[in-house]
């Protein structure tokens, strides 16, 4: 563990003085306040905080799904906040993989099909349909590849869900409380089976959870409080469903 921050390449995320300001009517709310720090390529880092303190917005400004009120994000030197609505679309599609609580499938898709989404979007022809149906052996599901997702149980759902954020050969995943939405042992699966497979191809994940399972498999530990991003060690077993 411990990924160390190699200076030849860029920090896989950086984020500037990141601020997040919500209007509520005639208030404003500051989730995220002048938010700076550098993960490195390959690295697994967790965000922890209580519900509403801001870790599923973070992951969404990374991802440039939303746009902060000030600051900067790059990912991988490529400057997210200069970017048009479009442009970030397409860096998504190509750089980003995510997995969410509630697995996000699209009912009329098979597996195969869930999986092989990003692919086609991405236009990685056969190589990445190869790739696709491989990590669908991987996950454990090779002989699902034509059941829809309503004959699956959560924990089958959310293999599926990580095969498809790994098909198109990302730089980066987010996971948003990807076990939050199953049992304890089914999530603790999860999480050690989305650790084996980013971890083996040098993939870097940003996770945003509660469970205290992934905190001593983390390169690092942060904690979302007050708008403020506060690093922790990665073997605080504390309370964590704050």
């Amino acid at each position: 563990m411990g990924v160390k921050q190699d200076l030849s390449q860029p920090p896989m995320i950086r984020l500037d003085k990141l601020v997040k300001i919500y209007q509520e009517g005639t208030r404003s709310h500051t989730v995220l306040e002048e938010v700076s720090a550098e993960f490195a390529p390959g690295e697994f880092v967790v965000l922890l905080g209580k519900s509403g303190s801001g870790k599923s917005t973070l992951l969404n400004l990374v991802s440039g799904i939303d746009a902060p009120t000030r600051g900067d994000i790059w990912v991988n030197g490529a400057p997210i906040t200069r970017m048009s609505e479009r442009e970030r679309t397409l860096f998504r599609r190509q750089y980003i993989g995510f997995v969410f609580q509630f697995f996000n499938l699209i009912p009329t898709l098979t597996v195969a099909e869930n999986v092989l989404l990003p692919v086609e979007l991405a236009g990685l022809g056969q190589a990445g349909r190869e790739r696709g149906l491989h990590l669908l052996e991987r996950v454990g599901l090779g002989d699902r590849l034509q059941t829809f997702p309503d004959r699956l149980s959560g924990g089958e759902q959310q293999r599926v869900a990580i095969a498809r954020a790994l098909a198109h050969n990302p730089l980066l995943i987010l996971a948003d409380e990807p076990t939050g939405n199953l049992d304890e042992d089914t999530g603790r699966q999860v999480l050690a089976l989305l650790d084996e497979l980013t971890r083996e191809v040098g993939k870097s994940l940003l996770m945003a959870t509660h469970s205290s399972e992934v905190v001593g498999l983390a390169d690092r530990v942060y904690r979302v409080r007050h708008g403020k991003l506060i690093q922790e060690a990665a073997e605080f077993h504390g309370e964590l469903g704050d």
